[in-house]
Parts: C-alpha cells; structure tokens; sequence
C-alpha cells in the first residue's frame, strides 16, 4: 500500500514529467513486482530533461544499464528517493545504435561511473562525458563483451590458450 506522501510524490512526478517530456509514455506499475512504481519509456531524447526533474524532486540516480537488440539500444535509468516516503521511477530510452545520448554526470555526478560501464561492456558513447573510457576490461581491448554480436577476440583467445 502507498502511504499518503508517496501518493501525492507520484502525482507531482508524473505531472513534472509529462510536462517536460510530452513525448514519453508514462506508466503506474506494482512495486511489489517489478520494485518500482512509474515507469517512463522515450524514444532518442529527454534523458537530461528526466535527470533534472529527478534531481529537483530530490531523487538519485541508483543505476544506469542499457540492452542490446538487433536494431537499437535501449538505456535504463533507475531513479529513487532516499527519505521515508520511498519511489522509483525505470526510465527506458531506445536509441538507435548510432546515436550517441548526452551523458547525465552534469547532473548526477555518480552517473560519470555509471556510463563509464555502460561504454565499457555496450560501446555506448555518451556525449559530453567528462572522462569516457573502460573501466573494467583492458584499455586496448577490442570488444564490449554485452554485445549481442560478442564473439572471439585476441583477448578470449588468449584466455582460450590459459584455460585450456
């Protein structure tokens, strides 16, 4: 059951969204099931008008991932509050792979690691990143392991010649 705050913050969230991002779709979702309670899908753009909005209502930012299909990416934000009237919002953006989003660490300076993984394991490049590179695998490594069309490089050859 959602106490009274988080009634009221839902309202006000879903208000601010669909006036700064008209484009997306906005859907309620049970918490119980899928641990949060909105759900905001975009196509190509608004990621930096959602992460101001998000930081005005006094949200962090838990997460950042992405999801590799034939065609596009899909970005996901995970936002939360941190005081006693708990609610998160998924926010899902499809891009298509050769567009480049506008990076979210102006706002939320914890997303400058997050992105730094999701380039790292997708290739994602995120515009105007203040330090983009890997951050896990070896800086001259020739691929980003998530990709759905991951597959031998010299390093999982090597790792072949070790292991076997």
């Amino acid at each position: 059951m959602l106490t009274a705050g988080q009634k009221k913050l839902l309202v006000e969230l879903r208000s601010s969204l669909a006036e700064a991002v008209p484009e997306g779709q906005i859907s309620e979702s049970d918490y119980a099931t899928k641990g949060y309670h909105l759900e905001l899908r975009l196509d190509k753009g608004g990621v930096r008008r959602v992460a101001q909005i998000m930081l005005d209502k006094r949200f962090m930012l838990e997460t950042v991932t992405a999801a590799d299909f034939i065609d596009s990416f899909e970005l996901v934000y995970l936002y939360s509050t941190y005081n006693q009237q708990q609610v998160r919002l998924l926010t899902r953006i499809r891009i298509p792979k050769d567009v480049q989003p506008f990076s979210v660490s102006a706002i939320f300076p914890a997303a400058i690691w997050l992105e730094r993984e999701v380039y790292d394991f997708f290739g994602i490049r995120f515009q105007e990143h203040p330090d983009l590179k890997r951050i896990i695998n070896p800086d001259d490594a020739d691929y980003f392991p998530l990709l759905k069309n991951f597959g031998k490089t010299k390093f999982t050859d090597q790792i072949d010649d070790i292991l076997c």
